[in-house]
């Protein structure tokens, strides 16, 4: 399947099962009733110690334009944000959330002004974010009828899977995580001393590492497919996805293209319309769950068509 048929088969198999849109709505309807826990505070201590840095005598006019634009920003988005809304794991495990970073709510807001305890609520809200984010996967791929992945019949069935499931993902994060940090260790430390000596230099060289790591994610992109629609163990579902990208390079960068794109488009035109009445409100957040989850499903049709593709090339390649 192409691009615009994956899309296709994915809306035809969500049309089937609207109860699906069930975790996105549900999210969306929490983000936008309930608390909204606010860094705002912390936010705004940074802010104070740039303005106070741009005030430095001495300090050349341009640098202290530009610390002063980074003191407004910051206390922009302490004003806008949310802690909660890291319970929507949009990227990794594409669960759609329009009101998770929208800015429109109306529950009461609680500030963190500890450190600390921003940290651990940062963590806690995420580790139950992944938790959210492979039920919801799991609720798609069991519904299609490809995969090599057993098809829990029973709740205790669906309940072991995504134990199983949440911790092998719960891995590739820790994983991911160490390998940039060993990453980065050097590039910082080269960064570092090429400034001193040119500063073009060593901006280049910070941008050559972000290039690559663009690069690591795009090969990556479909581990998280492998491992709850084919139950792949995570070193495979790692191999899988290189492999799968490697040899559907165009079509997997088209389709990451367009899902974003439909993603941007959409949620720009449904927050403008979600924040005029309550009535508005739950209309975008319905449209946009369908949106998403048909997306969500489009990209699991994609990328185990393509693994049939591969085996019928391989197949192919070895008869006489």
């Amino acid at each position: 399947m192409g691009v615009i048929d994956s899309l296709s088969a994915g809306y035809r198999f969500l049309g089937r099962r609207i109860e699906l849109l069930i975790v996105p709505i549900l999210l969306d309807l929490l983000f936008w009733l309930g608390p909204r826990f606010s860094v705002a505070p912390l936010f705004q201590q940074t802010a104070a110690l740039y303005t106070q840095v741009s005030a430095t005598e001495g300090m050349p006019a341009d640098m202290a334009d530009m610390t002063k634009q980074a003191a407004t920003l910051l206390s922009q988005m302490g004003e806008q944000s949310n802690l909660l809304g890291t319970l929507a794991n949009t990227t990794m495990l594409h669960v759609p959330s329009l009101m998770a970073g929208s800015g429109v709510s109306v529950g009461p807001v609680i500030e963190i002004h500890s450190p600390l305890a921003a940290v651990f609520l940062l963590i806690g809200f995420s580790l139950l974010g992944v938790l959210i984010g492979v039920v919801y996967m799991n609720m798609l791929a069991r519904t299609l009828p490809i995969g090599d992945g057993a098809k829990p019949a029973t709740f205790g069935e669906f309940v072991a899977t995504v134990a199983r499931h949440f911790a092998m993902i719960i891995l590739y994060v820790l994983l991911i995580i160490g390998v940039l940090i060993v990453g980065a260790i050097p590039v910082t430390l080269t960064v570092a001393l090429l400034s001193l000596l040119n500063p073009y230099i060593g901006s280049m060289v910070f941008m050559l590492f972000s290039g690559v790591v663009l690069v690591l994610f795009f090969y990556l992109y479909f581990v998280t497919a492998g491992v709850i629609l084919d139950d792949l163990p995570l070193y495979r579902a790692i191999t899988q996805s290189f492999v799968t990208v490697r040899n559907n390079f165009w079509a997997t960068l088209g389709f990451i293209v367009l899902y974003t794109v439909i993603m941007l488009g959409f949620g720009y035109l449904l927050t403008t319309l979600a924040a005029l009445t309550p009535i508005a409100t739950i209309v975008a957040i319905l449209v946009y769950a369908y949106i998403g989850s048909g997306l969500a499903m489009a990209l699991l049709v994609f990328y185990r068509t393509r693994l049939l593709k591969q085996d019928e090339r391989l197949v192919s390649a070895v008869k006489p």
